[in-house]
């Protein structure tokens, strides 16, 4: 068994709880497919990730995962 500290394993962010709300609610699944909806929150939620976490390597590391997600 691992044992892991997720305070050590996060990474900061300049957004706050309520902007996260607001940005993960302006996503509009009404065009997708049922099967496909928690993929597409994912994607909407690493897209916010990547603009708003402080640590820039990182910011790169998730947009480049998901380029190569999308296969663009």
């Amino acid at each position: 068994m691992t044992v892991r500290n997720r305070a050590n394993d996060s990474i900061e962010s300049t957004i706050t709880k309520e902007q996260l709300g607001q940005a993960m609610s302006q996503l509009d699944l009404s065009s997708v497919s049922p099967e496909n909806r928690q993929s597409a929150v994912m994607d909407h939620l690493m897209a916010v990730m990547a603009e708003t976490v402080t640590d820039r390597d990182k910011s790169q590391e998730i947009k480049a995962s998901r380029i190569l997600r999308h296969g663009r």
